[in-house]
């Protein structure tokens, strides 16, 4: 901690000997108003330093904490993208061993199918990898949701979870939509996880017009938390798994942090419930896009 943290300097007043002052100097001059003066505007010079500095400390692990998500990312991408190729390849084998007209239609159907996917798969990705940047636009939270789950899909239904939507219609938010998808992303991998047997992931949208909040809820149906240990979940490096799972994923402890600090960046709140055996509900509740950005009617 430096000067402008109040550490190493002389205290004022009764306790500081006569002959010294703040400065260091002694004599007369010491007590001068100008001498006096430039020290007060040397201590704010190095509190703004120092600000800036822890600042920029906190951007840094911000962005090490994207990072962290994309390389999650990167392994959640490249399985499903490679099932895509397979499909692909599989019907046009079919196509080319089979000469009939019914079974070949099969096959570019399918094939048709899955590079849409494949499409899709590649457009959510790039979208979370504009994350880095902090310009906020309007943004259709449920075409978001939908683009995440498109990388989510095949492992929700490996282990067996079912994915119920509840969306009322709401207005558009003001948000930036990589990073967005990334809390999105991470809270659905932590409610996937908490539900080794199977379970329903509920997604919900609600609009709260006296609030001027749209509200996102990611509920599972899963082993809930204890009292203690929702104390704790935005702590940074705090994680109740052992490591990341057999898909990669999870572990570090920095998910529910960055997450947390990504909503209060946008200006807006995350609440948690949760109780044993009831499960856990998120709610990421985010500011409406200004009416002055409206499009006109």
């Amino acid at each position: 901690m430096g000067a402008g943290e109040g550490e190493d300097i002389v205290p004022q007043g009764d306790t500081a000997p006569s002959d010294c002052s703040p400065t260091g100097f002694t004599g007369p001059a010491a007590a001068r108003p100008d001498d006096a003066a430039a020290l007060r505007r040397e201590l704010e010079a190095a509190r703004h330093r120092h600000a800036a500095e822890i600042a920029e400390l906190r951007r840094q692990i911000l962005e090490a904490r994207k990072l962290a998500g994309l390389g999650e990312l990167l392994g959640t991408t490249t399985h499903e993208f490679n099932n895509a190729l397979t499909t692909i390849l599989n019907y046009a084998r079919m196509g080319l061993r089979h000469r009939d007209q019914p079974t070949r239609d099969k096959a570019l159907e399918r094939i048709l199918s899955a590079g849409t996917r494949a499409a899709k798969i590649t457009a959510s990705v790039l979208g979370m990898s504009r994350q880095g940047t902090s310009r906020m636009e309007p943004v259709n939270l449920q075409v978001l949701i939908e683009d995440v789950l498109v990388l989510l899909d095949r492992e929700m239904m490996k282990y067996r979870v079912q994915v119920e939507r509840e969306f009322a219609p709401v207005p558009k938010v003001l948000a930036n939509p990589g990073q967005i998808q990334q809390v999105l992303l991470n809270l659905m991998v932590n409610a996937r996880q908490a539900m080794q047997g199977g379970g329903r992931l509920i997604l919900r949208l609600s609009h709260d017009a006296a609030s001027g909040l749209v509200d996102l809820m990611v509920r599972d149906t899963g082993s809930g938390m204890t009292p203690e240990v929702m104390r704790r979940i935005f702590e940074p490096r705090f994680s109740t798994k052992a490591g990341p799972d057999e898909t990669g994923k999870g572990g570090t402890g920095l998910g529910l942090t960055a997450c947390k600090e990504i909503v209060e960046a946008h200006r807006g709140r995350i609440r948690v419930e949760s109780g044993v055996g009831r499960g856990t509900a998120i709610t990421i509740r985010l500011p409406l896009q200004p009416a002055a950005q409206l499009p006109a009617a």
